[in-house]
Formats: structure tokens, C-alpha cells, sequence
């Protein structure tokens, strides 16, 4: 249903609208008495498979309501002054000998790099694997400027 303004709308819209909405509201109030009827008679059958012995599992608290966000969203996505790639140089600028993926992904870290990445370190490893100015020194298994 598309909104509208409430100045666009009659009053019979609005009273519309309004008696609509209570009968979701009834018809959602039905349903939940349906399923807590249904949940209420499966908990009776479990506690009579379990046995007298085995304590009732006590009963969960209501969770709080929730907010919905869009599937796939993990909230707002940080903002950084320099891309990965600029930082990844700056560091390795510094340590002409090279640094592991672990000590690079520190190092971004507490640079003051700021992600929500659930493997940070993957994020690094793809940087570096892509960047032309970064090599592998397979020797020494660290990552250097060229």
C-alpha cells in the first residue's frame, strides 16, 4: 500500500484506513491464539515423552521488539580517509623488509582503519593479492613493495 500524505486524504479515507488496520490487528490477535494454543499442546506432549523425571524447560522471555532491516545489511558501512590499498603502501613504505598478512592486517588495524569485515584479514589478502605494487616473497613469506 502506497502512503500518502494525511492531507491528501477525506475523512471516510481515513476512517478507511483506520478500520482496516483493526482488522489486521484482530486477525494477527487470532492468529497468535491459534499458535500458542498449538505450542502449548506440543509442549504437554514433549513433557509427557520426557517423563515426570526431566525438569520443565522454563519458558523464554518475549524478546524485545526489533527494528527490521533489509536482508544482507550489517548497518552503516564505515568511511575511511585513505582506500585500503593507500594504507597497505603507506605501511609498507615504512618496513622495507616486508610484513606476514598477520602483521599487515595489525598494522592496518591500529592505523586506524576502520571495517565491519567478519575476516578482516581475507579483505587484506585480496588487496595485496591484486595490487601491482605488492609482491609475495615467497622466501621470506612476506609482503614487500616492489
Amino acid at each position: 500500500m502506497a502512503r500518502r500524505k494525511g492531507s491528501d486524504l477525506s475523512v471516510a479515507q481515513l476512517e478507511k484506513l483506520l478500520a482496516e488496520k483493526k482488522g489486521r490487528l484482530t486477525t494477527l490477535g487470532l492468529k497468535k491464539a491459534t499458535l500458542t494454543a498449538q505450542l502449548s499442546s506440543v509442549d504437554q506432549e514433549l513433557d509427557s515423552l520426557q517423563g515426570a523425571s526431566a525438569p520443565a524447560p522454563a519458558p523464554a522471555p518475549a524478546p524485545a521488539p526489533r527494528r527490521r532491516k533489509k536482508s544482507g545489511q550489517r548497518g552503516k558501512r564505515p568511511k575511511n580517509t585513505q582506500s585500503l590499498g593507500a594504507v597497505l603502501n603507506g605501511i609498507l613504505t615504512e618496513t622495507p623488509k616486508g610484513l606476514s598478512l598477520e602483521d599487515l592486517v595489525a598494522k592496518v588495524i591500529s592505523s586506524g582503519y576502520k571495517t565491519k569485515a567478519k575476516s578482516f584479514s581475507n579483505v587484506v589478502y585480496q588487496c595485496v593479492y591484486n595490487a601491482k605494487a605488492i609482491y609475495r616473497d615467497k622466501k621470506s613469506g612476506t609482503y614487500r613493495l616492489k
